[in-house]
């Protein structure tokens, strides 16, 4: 599609050494809705997101936009504080920005990020608000539901959960469901097996020894991880032979520490591996047996359990907000366990690790049915239908006549472009594994784009130097003789 309508998409944050759901969401959105728009990002600064996007070909624009944490959980003076932002020089120059740019529409992310909107309703642009999160209830909680249906035309909801906070009014008017999904590149299906034991030689777990998981981008209290930690000891007291392997970036480091030392003083420092922050979690996910997610506050959605669920890995996480609704919907309600219940944590994943077959039989049961539901394909349809909608309503006619996808501007699995960011150091044996599970990618890329034909036919085979000047000097011989 030739000359393509613009759209700026506003992330609220833009971290240096890791990825949030949020701004995963963002970049997938930004790349899919590239296949319709011409899409630029706007982000307070740079971070592994805006290296991501431009490694997927999507322009980038720095601007630091104060952000609201009012809307997340409400106050009396809300609204009077909203109007003060606005008359910071931050707000006015990113207001001029907009109105030299003028896009068809701006997208907003998270309820906090409402200064893009405001500046854009202004000026008469039309904004599309995407809520990945639930708001707080409390007396305010209208407040900040009144702020985002002023400034916006349309909102986006990860899940039905998220949707519950607005009106029904709203919800009949304004708001449209787009679940997240997963990057399919990143997958690597035929080479799971191999991935496991990759993974787990690393992290020295043997072939006998269960591995259940706790995976989180920032590791915070809302996190749970203290829960996790109090149903390991229950579960290790049953289980000498479990192990457990925690993933994330310590946002609070005192509190991390703590988690630290419970498992110290329970002696069972052998038994955990923590690790920071991981760009690619494919090989964490096919290394576990049971995948645990005890979210302490209501979640939008539940992408940590979508994707373990995505490579067959058998979930239980605490039933709350939209975990609860994600696990409903693929059949995994016996995954669910009542919310701050660490010993009906222990209970599940125990029964789990006892029945080994029905584990692995559960785990490729949800993954035929989160495919299904939220696979790529599924997400692919929703957003075709949203965006010939807003080619229709913010750009004419003509422009709404829109072919079918293409796959997603250049690049495969996410990327750098820029400087690159500051990773955690890994051991000797680690660095090893992780070069050897990036030629396994690069080969199963090839292997992608290359037809099978053509990979049986064999090469010539080359004869060293030494070989070659061996025979000539038989040949030599053979003819003095």
């Amino acid at each position: 599609m030739a000359d393509k309508a613009a759209v700026v998409l506003f992330s609220h944050v833009s971290n240096d050494n890791s990825i949030t759901g949020a701004e995963k969401l963002l970049l997938f959105f930004a790349r899919e809705l590239s296949s319709y728009f011409d899409c630029l990002l706007v982000a307070p600064q740079e971070g592994k997101l805006t290296r991501q996007a431009r490694h997927h070909g999507i322009s980038v624009e720095l601007l630091p936009i104060p952000l609201v944490y009012g809307m997340y959980t409400p106050y009396a003076g809300l609204e009077e504080d909203i109007r003060s932002f606005q008359e910071a020089r931050e707000f006015k120059e990113m207001k001029a920005w907009l109105e030299q740019r003028r896009p068809a529409f701006i997208v907003t992310s998270t309820c906090v990020h409402v200064l893009p909107a405001v500046a854009a309703k202004s000026l008469g642009i039309p904004v599309v608000w995407k809520i990945s999160e639930i708001i707080t209830e409390n007396e305010n909680t209208q407040l900040s539901i009144n702020v985002i249906d002023r400034f916006s035309d349309q909102i986006i909801c990860i899940s039905q959960t998220a949707a519950l906070s607005f009106t029904e009014e709203i919800r009949a008017s304004k708001i449209a469901l787009l679940p997240p999904t997963w990057d399919d590149k990143g997958m690597m299906t035929g080479a799971w097996s191999k991935l496991r034991g990759e993974r787990r030689r690393e992290l020295s777990v043997k072939p006998g020894n269960p591995l259940v998981g706790y995976i989180s981008s920032f590791i915070i209290w809302e996190k749970g991880l203290e829960h996790f930690i109090h149903m390991a000891i229950l579960v290790a007291q049953q289980r000498p032979d479990v192990r457990f392997l925690v993933i994330g970036e310590p946002r609070d480091k005192e509190y991390y520490s703590r988690c630290k030392r419970r498992v110290k003083l329970e002696g069972l420092s052998s038994r955990f591996r923590f690790e920071g922050y991981e760009e690619s979690l494919s090989e964490a996910y096919c290394a576990m047996d049971v995948l645990v997610v005890p979210s302490l506050v209501r979640e939008g959605f539940g992408m940590t359990a979508m994707e373990g669920l995505s490579f067959g890995t058998p979930v239980v996480a605490y039933d709350s907000g939209g975990l609860g609704e994600i696990m409903r919907a693929v059949d995994c309600s016996e995954g669910l366990v009542p919310p701050e219940n660490s010993e009906a944590l222990a209970e599940r994943v125990e029964a789990l690790l006892a029945q080994p077959v029905l584990a692995a039989t559960i785990g490729a049961r949800s993954r035929g049915r989160v495919i299904g539901l939220y696979g790529p394909a599924a997400y692919r349809e929703r957003l075709r239908g949203l965006a010939e909608a807003w080619l229709l309503r913010w750009t004419g006619p003509a422009a709404a006549a829109v072919p079918a996808p293409a796959e997603p501007p250049a690049g495969e699995a996410a990327g750098e472009s820029a400087a690159p960011a500051q990773a955690p150091q890994r051991s000797p044996r680690g660095r090893r594994a992780a070069k050897r599970r990036g030629r396994l990618r690069r080969k199963l890329a090839r292997r992608a784009v290359t037809p099978r034909s053509a990979r049986r036919v064999k090469r010539p085979r080359r004869t060293s130097r030494r070989r070659r000047t061996s025979r000539k000097r038989r040949s030599a011989a053979a003819r003095r003789r």
